[in-house]
């Protein structure tokens, strides 16, 4: 069966994996709104697109996937997340599968604030987070031990987050902020990320793969290590279930007070995903399978402690279609 990647920009070794093909997939056809993106040039074969805003955008999709004879379709972009899910009835009419979880599931968890009081109301262990508006800042003063993190309360990729160290430059930061933001405490340095994959026929969570960030760069993790801890195995299931994710589901998570706390949750591939494929944790096969109708059987931790993925710069050289 063949797979369309939706806006693949860098992310080389995740379409090296869909081409394996021991992995369940026939043709991976890829899609960016750049040229210059090198995750294309590693595909079967790649369509350059019209930004996803583009009212001609998804009825090229249909195009694509009509000529391409595709399966699936896997988004990578945060925004391109919600677009896809909100649009997934008019591709499963071509009987193709729309790897994301459900609008409802996948705008919670851009909504930090929401996301928030989701998991805090449920008492699932998670970051404190406060939102700040103009009129109702005083309020937050008392309750607040600088410094802290200011992010746009829709943001994505760490894009906007801006550490204050102190109230009054807090104030700045809203009094001249076109977005909404939230405000969330310093907790420190132990960083963790969680890979899990939801099945999308039984609906269970099949895997879950954690590791310690032991170095970040660009707001995301290019050193990590794993490791095996059922308490974030269990904060997650509880997470998973709660939020009705289905899919790869990449998660970030920090350790302090004694125990684990969920800081965000994205329902698509995490950036830092080879290091559990690396490992043994196939979410590749998985979602193959559940393409071709069949379930998964959990493997929850089924991979070796301690393994680290250390990532590392590589150059290609291609020449653009129509170019000499």
């Amino acid at each position: 069966m063949n797979i369309l990647i939706l806006s693949a920009g860098t992310r080389c070794k995740l379409v090296t994996y869909f081409k394996r093909e021991e992995n369940g997939f026939g043709r991976v056809i890829t899609t960016d709104c750049s040229k210059y993106a090198p995750a294309l040039y590693l595909s079967d074969r790649y369509y350059i697109v019209p930004r996803m805003t583009d009212p001609g955008y998804l009825p090229l999709l249909e195009e694509i996937c009509a000529k391409e004879e595709i399966r699936v379709i896997l988004p990578l972009n945060e925004d391109e997340l919600q677009l896809m899910a909100d649009n997934r009835q008019r591709f499963e009419r071509m009987g193709i599968l729309v790897a994301v979880s459900d609008a409802k599931a996948v705008a919670l968890c851009r909504d930090k604030y929401a996301f928030y009081k989701a998991l805090s109301d449920a008492q699932i262990p998670c970051i404190k987070t406060y939102e700040c508006k103009k009129d109702s800042l005083d309020y937050l003063k008392s309750m607040l031990e600088f410094p802290v993190f200011v992010k746009p309360r829709y943001g994505a990729g760490s894009v906007g987050n801006i550490k204050a160290p102190s109230f009054s430059f807090l104030q700045e930061l809203v009094a001249n902020s076109e977005e909404e933001l939230i405000v969330q405490p310093f907790v420190g340095e132990k960083q963790y990320d969680a890979d899990a994959y939801v099945d999308f026929i039984s609906r269970e969570v099949i895997a879950i793969f954690a590791k310690e960030k032991l170095r970040m760069r660009a707001g995301e993790a290019d050193k990590s290590q794993t490791v095996i801890e059922e308490e974030i195995f269990g904060v997650m299931k509880r997470a998973l279930s709660l939020l009705h994710l289905q899919g790869p589901v990449d998660a970030d998570l920090f350790r302090y007070d004694g125990k684990y706390h969920i800081l965000e949750i994205n329902p698509r591939f995490g950036g830092v995903y080879p290091h559990a494929y690396e490992c043994g944790v196939n979410f590749v096969r998985f979602l193959a399978r559940n393409a071709g109708g069949f379930s998964n059987e959990p493997q929850i931790g089924a991979y070796k402690n301690h393994a680290v993925m250390l990532k590392y710069t590589d150059v290609m050289l291609v020449q653009p279609a129509g170019e000499v």
